[in-house]
């Protein structure tokens, strides 16, 4: 049996750890709430975050960070987006020579504007980096509903390896050595994600909504494109798949802030009474911010940043968008 472990133990990551174990896998997970790991150990469940679905005995928990990497080379780094970095800084005195750090968790730094795979880079320099990254909401996976995934690793084999272990009639890994093209997917994806929600909170019309999801497709690739990533990748389940499920479907909180926008006309109070993690949120300035150093227009994310940070109304936002000069289509 191999041993995976996984840091964090929210509803992401405890759905990850069922899937790990279901493909055959003995995996620790590390959480910071002592209730988290009792529950996990005494009682095979996840009552803070999962509690309607049972944990096999092949799952147990930890709140010791150490124990983590004495246990497995492979950590799937659950984290969200803006507390990755701190995650990062908290592993750095346990990471071996051999550990492969799993980023899952999709998003921009929002405070630098970098990927989360250059954020390792910064602080755990020299580390073996992958990235998980697709369609597929966490209840629906620890439910063992259809979902697939891309597994991305620049270093041969590795994703593959992945694949191999992570794999299960349920879940289905693809692989590709391309790791911008993931990272940038699964964060531009939300600030769309949000845009179509408005378009329906709005009663656009569905013809907009899928020109604007058609329109923010072709602004992840061109941002991908910049940063050196492939189209083919965005093509497939971290690009295209992934927007396609966000944006489409309330269960999405990127779509359902969105919608709320849509329905209110402005952000403002919204962002100020949200308690949710809507990555888009943040990842709507950093993304902008990448955009502006390489010199490209994305106008759908630029309009969202604005009116969630600029108190842009949106028939303003719409009117802007709507004005632009007509273009050739295509890439």
């Amino acid at each position: 049996m191999k041993k995976i472990a996984v840091v964090g133990a929210g509803i992401w990551g405890t759905a990850l750890a069922l899937t790990a174990a279901r493909a055959g896998n003995q995996v620790l997970c590390w959480a910071r709430e002592q209730e988290v790991v009792d529950a996990i150990n005494q009682k095979h469940v996840n009552k803070m975050f999962l509690p309607d679905i049972p944990l096999p005995d092949a799952i147990a928990a930890t709140n010791n960070i150490a124990e983590v990497f004495d246990f497995a080379d492979v950590v799937l780094l659950t984290a969200s987006a803006q507390w990755t970095r701190a995650t990062l800084k908290l592993m750095k005195p346990f990471v071996k020579d051999t550990t492969v750090i799993v980023l899952c968790a999709k998003g921009i730094e929002v405070d630098t504007g970098k990927m989360l795979s250059e954020v390792v880079d910064e602080e755990i320099p020299g580390a073996t980096v992958a990235i998980l990254s697709g369609p597929g909401f966490a209840i629906d996976v620890a439910q063992r509903k259809l979902a697939s995934v891309t597994i991305a690793c620049a270093k041969d084999g590795v994703a593959t390896l992945l694949a191999n272990m992570l794999g299960t009639p349920y879940f289905r890994p693809y692989t590709t050595t391309d790791m911008i093209s993931p990272q940038v997917g699964g964060s531009v994806k939300n600030v769309i994600a949000i845009a179509s929600g408005v378009v329906e909170g709005a009663a656009l019309g569905d013809g907009a909504r899928a020109a604007l999801i058609t329109r923010g497709f072709h602004e992840m690739a061109h941002l991908a494109d910049a940063l050196g990533g492939s189209l083919t990748t965005m093509m497939g389940m971290s690009g295209l798949g992934d927007l396609v499920l966000t944006a489409s479907c309330s269960q999405s909180r990127n779509f359902s802030f969105g919608y709320e926008i849509g329905v209110q006309g402005h952000a403002k109070k919204l962002i100020e009474e949200n308690t949710r993690t809507v990555e888009g949120i943040y990842t709507a300035k950093a993304v902008m911010q990448r955009a502006r150093e390489l010199n490209i227009e994305m106008p759908i994310c630029e309009m969202v940043s604005r009116v969630l940070f600029n108190d842009m109304a949106l028939k303003d936002a719409m009117a802007e968008l709507m004005s632009r000069p007509y273009r050739e289509e295509g890439f």
